[in-house]
């Protein structure tokens, strides 16, 4: 056992974005590998142990721990992001969904061959120990929308002592059968309404100083009423009167959560040697999605120079990404690795520091 233990350890990486400070913006990155512990002044993440099949069996977590300094905001909070664990919890009902699951389910593991579904709970036990703020689901979470799969989640879900938001993944409410189709939204996605009380497009979670909203791009483009739930928030008219910026509210700093990334010279890149279709939404002619009008004007809000967006949280991808969106502000955008290969996003948010002058 204690040569196993030696062998399984987490990582931690750490990274600031934003600008915390009058200067640019401090990038920091550094992994610290341990068991079970660290000494005083580092961040604690040990090696978590799941009692699966009657043995003991150790599995490697990565958590990137990441900092959004935002200015004028009081508070301070901590989520948890977590993305494409594609949980597949059992054979379903009928031949084909049988099928599916023997085909897919051990695709989806982590490198210790732990099933995504045994993974699961235990990231929820750790939100709860390490008391976050809320958790954040990027969707994927769950590989096809059986009524199992459904159950499972609001069983562990249920289990939170914080709140959660949870935006659409193209794996969360279609089958390969019935991809993307308007049969696949009519009969699954109402599935979801203990999930995404307030809708599958447009989810509001509010915490002091702090907006987080998801939009559902989980069909490669924003949906129309996700548009319209932002540019209320934003306090923008729908028929587009007034100007972002001229609105008759001040929104609150915002993040944005979708599933499928927008466009980043890095996440772009990457993606075209990683996957042989299209998964990025933007840069059409470079081997992203077309993004239609609705995608764009989403996109053009969101940059826009008096845009109160401070982050984006994505996934879709299945690798870990950190790059900014161009517009005329630049939106930093976090691309989370696959839940299933046990990886997570620690994100801490604070205010922005600002300079001492008291001793000059």
């Amino acid at each position: 056992m204690q040569n196993m233990m030696n062998r399984i350890f987490a990582n931690q990486k750490n990274k600031t974005v934003g600008r915390c400070n009058a200067s640019a913006a401090v990038f920091l990155s550094f992994m610290l590998v341990f068991l079970t512990g660290c000494s005083e002044g580092k961040l604690p993440f040990a090696g978590l142990q799941e009692l699966i099949g009657g043995k003991d069996i150790l599995w490697e977590k990565t958590v990137m721990e990441e900092t959004l300094c935002v200015e004028g905001l009081e508070g301070e909070y901590t989520l948890l992001f977590l993305t494409d664990t594609h949980v597949l919890t059992g054979q379903g009902e009928s031949e084909q969904e049988k099928q599916l699951y023997l085909e897919r389910s051990p695709q989806f593991v982590s490198k210790e061959g732990v099933l995504s579904k045994d993974q699961f709970g235990v990231w929820m036990d750790y939100a709860n120990e390490k008391g976050v703020d809320a958790v954040i689901l990027g969707g994927d979470i769950i590989d096809v929308p059986t009524a199992e799969n459904i159950a499972f989640l609001e069983e562990q879900l249920g289990k939170l002592n914080m709140p959660y938001l949870y935006a659409n993944g193209n794996h969360d409410w279609t089958y390969p059968w019935e991809y993307m189709t308007e049969k696949a939204k009519e009969e699954h996605l109402p599935r979801f309404k203990n999930l995404m009380p307030q809708g599958n497009d447009f989810q509001v979670l509010e915490l002091p100083g702090l907006t987080v909203v998801a939009v559902d791009n989980s069909s490669n483009q924003v949906t129309e009423a996700s548009l319209q739930g932002f540019k209320e928030t934003l306090g923008i008219p729908l028929d587009n009167q007034v100007m972002l910026g001229e609105s008759m509210q001040e929104p609150l700093p915002m993040i944005v959560v979708c599933h499928v990334p927008f466009m980043t010279q890095s996440v772009l890149g990457r993606a075209r040697e990683v996957w042989d279709t299209p998964v990025v939404l933007g840069a059409g002619n470079y081997g992203g999605i077309y993004p239609n009008e609705i995608s764009q004007e989403f996109v053009n809000l969101m940059t826009a120079q008096a845009s109160p967006v401070e982050l984006v949280l994505a996934g879709h991808v299945h690798f870990y990404d950190n790059d900014v969106i161009n517009g005329e502000k630049e939106v930093t955008q976090i691309v989370g690795g696959p839940g299933f290969l046990g990886e997570a996003v620690l994100l801490h948010i604070q205010g922005k520091q600002t300079k001492d002058t008291s001793n000059e």
